[in-house]
């Protein structure tokens, strides 16, 4: 049986510590993929595998499920270690409320055919597009230890531009079509997310604490799009041709995931500035002109910003 599109999930449970030792046993909870070992030594060790099958679904998806266990995983790893090296984690939850900016690249092109003169004038148009800026707002609460259940909500939108061509027939000959070239440059790339993650917070002092999070994205994405070309007025000899393209939006929702970092500096008990890093991302199909056409969303995101303790 060929299993190209299943994922296996490997759970290793390692007791550390010994009576010998006078150190309390801890159980470590180590994800990966099937295959891969990871190597300790000391204390008694036995390993569990168990191999969790999820045909059909989409890759993203999987890395945000994958996401939320490894930073489950990461803590409970950690959490011995913490004892000896990081404060106590002793808030309730937080807020952080961010200028932040997506670095994206998007490029993607759709087709179109029209009938005219009895013939068929055809039309591509490249998109392409960059990052942008807009805001990152989110919080979370402790649910044990120094693990907390967060939400952040972005918002990013940045100018999109394509380059129509295609070739239009001669209104008095067969087969004798005319190149054309057009812009349309009043497109738009808008993208709201919803991330949801699951956060283990490590104070390193009092004043600095870094979190570590992941989980599933969910986005509402807007896209301009090529919606028609109208061939502009001829004369004789009809050597050349103008075109005029129009634009429409499209708009879908996706599911993807997202994993990411924050470092605080707390200049009081509960009023501090922090930055952050996160990967946040899918892959939405577009319906467009030629067919369905499917494109990136989300991007490496970063901001700066306020953050509350409480």
């Amino acid at each position: 049986m060929v299993r190209s599109r299943e994922m296996h999930i490997i759970t290793r449970f390692v007791a550390l510590g010994s009576p010998q030792s006078g150190r309390d046993a801890v159980l470590i909870f180590v994800v990966g993929w099937r295959g891969v070992s990871a190597p300790y030594a000391g204390g008694t060790a036995f390993r569990t595998e168990v191999d969790t099958y999820m045909q059909q679904t989409d890759k993203i998806t999987r890395a945000a499920i994958a996401a939320v266990v490894t930073v489950f995983a990461l803590g409970m790893t950690i959490a011995p270690v913490a004892e000896a090296q990081f404060l106590p984690w002793e808030d309730n939850g937080y807020v952080s409320i961010n200028y932040a900016y997506e670095s994206a690249d998007r490029a993607f092109a759709e087709s179109m055919t029209v009938p005219i003169y009895g013939e068929s004038a055809t039309y591509s148009a490249s998109h392409s597009s960059s990052g942008g800026g807009g805001f990152d707002v989110g919080g979370g609460v402790r649910v044990w230890s120094n693990l907390a259940a967060g939400v952040a909500v972005t918002s990013f939108s940045s100018a999109s531009a394509a380059t129509v061509s295609g070739t239009v027939p001669h209104p008095l000959f067969y087969n004798r079509p005319r190149a054309v070239a057009a812009d349309l440059t009043d497109l738009e790339y808008k993208e709201t997310g919803v991330h949801l993650h699951a956060v283990w917070v490590m104070p390193i002092t009092r004043k600095i604490i870094v979190s570590v999070a992941g989980g599933p994205s969910f986005f509402s994405v807007n896209q301009g799009l090529l919606s028609s070309v109208t061939v502009g007025q001829e004369t004789a000899p009809f050597s050349a041709v103008s075109v005029l393209p129009s634009s429409t939006q499209a708009s879908e929702l996706v599911v993807g995931g997202n994993v990411g970092v924050d470092v605080k500096y707390m200049f009081t008990e509960m009023l501090g500035g922090g930055v952050f890093v996160r990967w946040a991302g899918a892959s939405v199909d577009l319906p467009t002109t030629g067919g369905v056409q499917s494109i990136d969303v989300g991007g490496v995101q970063s901001g700066i910003g306020l953050r509350i303790a409480f």
